[in-house]
C-alpha cells in the first residue's frame, strides 16, 4: 500500500476540517536535584544559595542536605586505618600518620596537645597548620567553624605527601576531612545544620578539585 507524504496528509486533514497532528515537543529541562531545597528558609543565606547554584545537580550535595534534614542516616564514617604493630619504625610512623590524619578531631587534638613541637611519638612529623581556605562561592563564615577539621586535614596532607604520596591517600584524607566537617555540622541546631552541611560539601569539593598541588 502506498503511503502519502506527511505534507499531503496534513493538507488532506485540514481540508476535511480535522486538525493536523502536532509534532511532539522537546521535553522541558528538568530541575536540579536540589531544587526543592532552594526555597527553604534555612538555606536563604548567600553562601547556601551560591552552593546550590553551583552544585545543584551533584548527588553528593543532595545526600548532604538529606542528612542535614534527617531524610537519610548520617554518614560520618572515616577511612579504615592500619594498626600500629611495633615491629617496624617506618611502617608504624606511616600508620600513625594515617590514624591521626584520617581520624576524628578529638583524636587529633589529643595527639597535637601531647606531641606537637617534640620528636615524639615519631621524629620527622609536621604538626604545622594554617587553618582553612574558603572555596570559591563560599564566604569566610565557616572558616572558624571548620578550623578543627582543617587542622586534621593539614596534618594528613603535610605528612602523607612525605611518607606515602598516593592518590588513594589524598582521597582518604579528603574523605576524612568531609566526615569531620559533617560531624561539626551535626552538632549545630536544626536551623543552622542545612547551611553548614552545604558549606561542608563546598569545602570538600574545594580540596578535591584544587588541593592536588598541596599534596
Amino acid at each position: 500500500m502506498n503511503r502519502r507524504p506527511a505534507a499531503l496528509l496534513t493538507l488532506a486533514l485540514a481540508a476535511c476540517g480535522a486538525a493536523p497532528p502536532v509534532p511532539p515537543s522537546a521535553p522541558a529541562p528538568s530541575a536540579s536535584l536540589t531544587a526543592s531545597y532552594a526555597a527553604r528558609p534555612e538555606l536563604q543565606d548567600a553562601d547556601s544559595q551560591a552552593v546550590l547554584a553551583r552544585y545543584g545537580d551533584a548527588p553528593g550535595l543532595l545526600a548532604a542536605l538529606q542528612e542535614a534534614y534527617g531524610e537519610r542516616p548520617a554518614d560520618h564514617s572515616r577511612p579504615q586505618v592500619p594498626a600500629l604493630t611495633g615491629l617496624d619504625l617506618a611502617s608504624d610512623r606511616l600508620a600513625y600518620v594515617k590514624r591521626t590524619g584520617w581520624g576524628s578531631v578529638a583524636n587529633y587534638t589529643a595527639q597535637y596537645g601531647a606531641y606537637a613541637g617534640t620528636a615524639l611519638p615519631y621524629s620527622g612529623l609536621d604538626w604545622t597548620r594554617d587553618g582553612c581556605s574558603a572555596p570559591d562561592g563560599v564566604g569566610l563564615g565557616y572558616r572558624e567553624d571548620f578550623r578543627p577539621a582543617c587542622n586534621v586535614h593539614d596534618f594528613g596532607y603535610r605528612n602523607l605527601k612525605v611518607y606515602e604520596r598516593t592518590a588513594a591517600n589524598r582521597l582518604a584524607t579528603d574523605d576524612a576531612f568531609y566526615a569531620n566537617m559533617k560531624a561539626i555540622c551535626a552538632a549545630k541546631g536544626w536551623y543552622a545544620r542545612p547551611a553548614c552541611y552545604s558549606a561542608a560539601y563546598a569545602y570538600y569539593q574545594g580540596v578535591r578539585i584544587g588541593g592536588g598541588s598541596s599534596f
